[in-house]
């Protein structure tokens, strides 16, 4: 799955990049990019508030006209929404992690991190330095916008640790770390370590050192490893 959706997002970084590369208004097949709405949309969102970007500013920037973003996304709120799920909380998501990779959690943390590089890489491709505070100011707008943002957003924090919780599990039961008594709590320490690295990215020039991340995973697996 996490190749599916890095072809996709990828589709989305080589889109914008070759549409702004001809000029606003114009794509290679003369038709409006769904993926190039979404994308310069989230450049928007992510430094303007979200009452700031209304359709004449997206039609200035975007150079797609009113009625085929409305065609796509039918308004405003359904466009901040499909960019809040397939750009924000899609992405940055153990969720793409394949199945292969959760038999053993040292290997589905590493593979966790490399889609996070991946993704940083893809951002700063299309203009974004710091992703993590593009996603701050989007979740910002999302929390006052979107209604039960944040039940939406608890579901999706539950989500993330149900995976760790399984794997952290798996890797007791094949004795790959030592028999750990709580694994709820645990599970709260390796997502709580990634939702930490990126707050704290959101404050520095380029956002978060997922290297240092890794370093923290590796000290809490050397801790755990039998």
């Amino acid at each position: 799955m996490y190749f599916l959706e890095s072809l996709y997002f990828s589709n989305f970084a080589e889109t914008y990049n070759s549409q702004r590369a001809m000029g606003k208004g114009e794509s290679s097949k003369g038709g409006a990019s769904r993926q190039k709405i979404l994308l310069e949309a989230f450049r928007l969102f992510a430094t303007m508030p979200y009452e700031r970007v209304s359709f004449s500013v997206m039609e200035k920037e975007i150079g797609i006209s009113r009625g085929s973003m409305v065609y796509y996304f039918k308004n405003k709120e359904g466009l901040f929404k499909e960019v809040m799920k397939s750009i924000v909380l899609d992405v940055s998501s153990v969720m793409l992690v394949p199945d292969a990779y959760k038999l053993s959690l040292c290997s589905f943390y590493n593979y966790f991190i490399e889609t996070l590089k991946r993704e940083q890489e893809q951002m700063s491709q299309i203009g974004v330095i710091n992703i993590n505070e593009a996603y701050m100011r989007i979740e910002n707008s999302a929390l006052t916008y979107i209604d039960n943002f944040k039940e939406f957003g608890n579901q999706w924090y539950n989500e993330e640790k149900k995976i760790w919780k399984a794997v952290i599990e798996n890797a007791v039961s094949t004795g790959e770390i030592k028999p750990i008594i709580d694994t709820e709590a645990l599970s709260q320490v390796f997502e709580n370590c990634y939702l930490g690295c990126a707050f704290t990215g959101a404050f520095s020039a380029n956002g978060y050192d997922i290297d240092n991340l890794k370093k923290s995973y590796d000290q809490i697996y050397l801790l755990l490893k039998k």
